[in-house]
């Protein structure tokens, strides 16, 4: 249904914020949607995390036509209007319904972006951490490791899971991860980084 809020809502020009947070999402568990108008950008997790979906929700309720709900007694979900962005987004994100690593990422790399990623697959892994990156293949894996040396100084290395991989961020770049995406994580996602 075009409502009104909706159509406001495709003309909603994001802000730097929104745009970081769309993308350390989408490199996480969001996923952009096909709609009548285009692509919309879907955020849902587990029950558990429902103040991370609101917190979300607050930070993109513009790009919005309602209000997080639950889905099956498991998912709180909430989904944004079709908007041209995200129809930009799609083309760079996926190959068909792969997702992948767009070409100019390094772009969107930001502590911001980092602290939202980790939020949404990192998990404290010993002393270290890890990204859990299975979705994307050996290659892109490599290219994100050079991406956050270059772009964040932070050094992480690759981890077999089974017959795909993930990044863990190694000793030496931990404290500089820390200081990077603390100031953005939100007081219930802290204990992914307790020692």
């Amino acid at each position: 249904m075009d409502t009104l809020r909706a159509r406001i809502a495709r003309k909603v020009k994001l802000t730097r914020r929104q745009k970081e947070i769309v993308m350390g999402s989408l490199l996480g568990d969001a996923h952009l949607v096909a709609t009548t108008r285009g692509f919309a950008f879907r955020i849902n997790h587990g029950i558990a995390q429902k103040k991370y979906v609101d917190w979300k929700y607050l930070e993109l309720k513009n790009l919005t036509n309602s209000s997080p709900r639950v889905c099956n007694e498991k998912v709180y979900y909430f989904r944004s209007a079709s908007h041209p962005f995200f129809n930009f987004l799609r083309s760079e994100f996926y190959r068909g319904r792969v997702k992948i690593l767009p070409n100019n990422l390094d772009r969107w790399i930001t502590p911001l972006s980092l602290a939202i990623w980790f939020m949404d697959d990192g998990a404290k892994d010993g002393r270290q951490v890890r990204i859990n990156t299975q979705s994307f293949s050996l290659r892109e894996n490599k290219r994100l490791i050079n991406i956050l040396e270059a772009k964040l100084g932070i050094f992480a290395t690759i981890n077999r899971d089974k017959n795909k991989f993930r990044l863990r961020v190694k000793n030496k770049s931990m404290s500089r991860f820390r200081k990077l995406i603390l100031p953005y994580l939100l007081p219930g996602m802290r204990y992914k980084l307790s020692p």
